[in-house]
């Protein structure tokens, strides 16, 4: 990535205040160095494909200078707004009313509260697709109980009532199984690679194409049904991807979108996907009771499903009460998660092919690692289960060998040496990773990695350790 210092066209100075009050209170409650906020603003940048700002850039904007590019500008108040909790606009940050108005920013549940006809959602799901990514980056997330509102409404989406009639071209059975095929290719494409800003460039293309199908063509109602179904699943690979990107409010909207359209193909395996999904991004987030509301209603929405769907859902729930500190309910989920999962049947959705023993054991992995550092009382014991479910996969990946997954795996392991205080240990994992990252696209894998690279600088004065910070930098810096 480019970089640009901070008198470039992006870090520039520009009418504003001598010192800069507004962004520097937003800052505290934020908790964030200047430093920080960059790091965090290169993270959008990085996922809408634009280049990323020099670290510097966040003290050059404190002592009174702003960002030229109204797209950075109005993106500190979106990363601000995220980190503190409190809506933040540009106008707050910088003293500049927008030409003709303050116009309040798009959230994630704007057009997707309330009763939605189908091809209302549709339309939402349409425009929102054909975003520009830097507005996708800019996406302010919705309030906690405006969210849960939001994806309630969503659960109660009405079916789709009839197929399209007219003399658009008709959709055979034959080109859905092309576009499922498709779907499920692009999942494992994911997997290896993570949700870089070409990939999440590609999957809204091919959504917008199925999208399009949806609306303008024509079909039997099996037929469309499935068409809503596979948007359903491009609309959550897209949400998963963002969330892979750090992007949360756009993760969100898309994840809305896909419970909508997969209650309107009567499809309640995604609609409980999704809701275990948004479960573990907001354990991930440190939102643990949200994470268990989302858990508790993925594992309502599989009460009559097949084992492997219950399955799934159970494991969301553990990872919530691990979020939560909770080590024995998050036991107790765990055990339930496993032993469903030992009744595989031969009709198992397909996209669910992900879901196996070692997979449970990577979730339970880095599970214990949270728990650990959450019950001081048991963290050796915590720590020691951790690193023996985590480094067969971090050596190996799953069974499916997706490089995105090992890498993944081997931070949750190197953030267990950290806490484990074994500076050896935490150096061969390091090691290893720096050599993984240039095959992974994933950039919350290498977000998360600054932070463990960050977390472990200052016990790693060896020169083991200084050679494997050094690897970790040079593969960040190269990716």
């Amino acid at each position: 990535m480019t970089l640009r210092d901070a008198t470039s066209a992006d870090a520039g100075s520009a009418s504003a205040p001598s010192s800069n009050r507004a962004l520097a209170a937003a800052l505290r409650a934020a908790r964030w160095t200047p430093r920080d906020l960059v790091r965090a603003l290169n993270s959008r940048l990085e996922a809408a494909g634009q280049p990323t700002l020099h670290l510097t850039a966040g003290r050059a904007w404190l002592n009174g200078t702003r960002p030229r590019s109204a797209t950075v500008r109005r993106l500190v108040a979106t990363v601000l707004t995220e980190a503190t909790g409190t809506p933040s606009t540009a106008a707050d940050l910088w003293g500049e009313p927008a030409a003709g108005g303050t116009t309040p920013e798009k959230t994630a549940t704007d057009d997707l509260v309330g009763r939605r006809s189908v091809a209302d959602v549709l339309a939402t799901a349409t425009a929102w697709t054909a975003t520009d990514p830097q507005e996708q980056a800019i996406l302010h997330p919705a309030g906690d109980s405006q969210l849960l509102s939001a994806v309630w409404d969503a659960t109660r989406q009405s079916p789709l009532r009839a197929a399209a009639q007219g003399t658009q071209e008709q959709v055979l059975p034959a080109f859905v199984d092309v576009l499922e095929g498709h779907l499920g290719r692009l999942r494992r494409l994911d997997d290896t690679a993570g949700g870089g800003a070409l990939s999440q460039r590609y999957v809204r293309t091919e959504l917008a194409g199925v999208l399009d199908l949806v609306r303008s063509s024509s079909y039997t109602t099996d037929v469309g049904t499935r068409l809503l179904a596979t948007a359903s699943g491009m609309a959550q690979l897209s949400g998963w991807m963002a969330f892979d990107a750090d992007l949360h409010a756009a993760a969100q909207r898309y994840q809305l979108l896909a419970i909508r359209l997969a209650r309107a193909a009567d499809d309640t395996i995604t609609v409980a996907n999704v809701l275990g999904m948004l479960a573990y991004q907001h354990a991930a987030a440190g939102k643990p009771a949200a994470a268990l509301r989302y858990a508790e209603a993925a594992v309502d929405h599989t009460a009559r499903s097949s084992p492997i769907v219950r399955a799934r859902a159970w494991g969301r729930m553990a990872t919530a009460h691990a979020a939560a500190g909770d080590i024995s309910a998050f036991r107790d989920a765990t055990e339930r998660c496993r032993a469903l999962l030992e009744h595989r049947r031969d009709d198992d959705p397909p996209s669910l092919y992900y879901f196996t023993p070692e997979q449970v054991s990577a979730e339970a992995g880095h599970a214990l690692v949270e728990l650990a550092a959450t019950n001081p009382a048991h963290t050796r014991r915590l720590l020691a289960e951790a690193t023996t479910l985590l480094s067969p996969l971090t050596d190996h990946g799953p069974t499916s060998g997706f490089p995105r997954s090992a890498l993944l795996h081997g931070i949750h392991l190197a953030h267990a040496h950290v806490l484990a205080r074994d500076p050896d240990a935490t150096a061969a994992t390091l090691l290893q990773l720096a050599d993984r990252v240039p095959d992974v696209q994933s950039i919350r894998c290498r977000n998360l990695l600054r932070r463990i690279r960050r977390s472990a600088g200052a016990r790693m004065r060896a020169p083991d350790g200084a050679r494997a910070l050094t690897a970790v930098d040079r593969a960040l810096s190269a990716s």
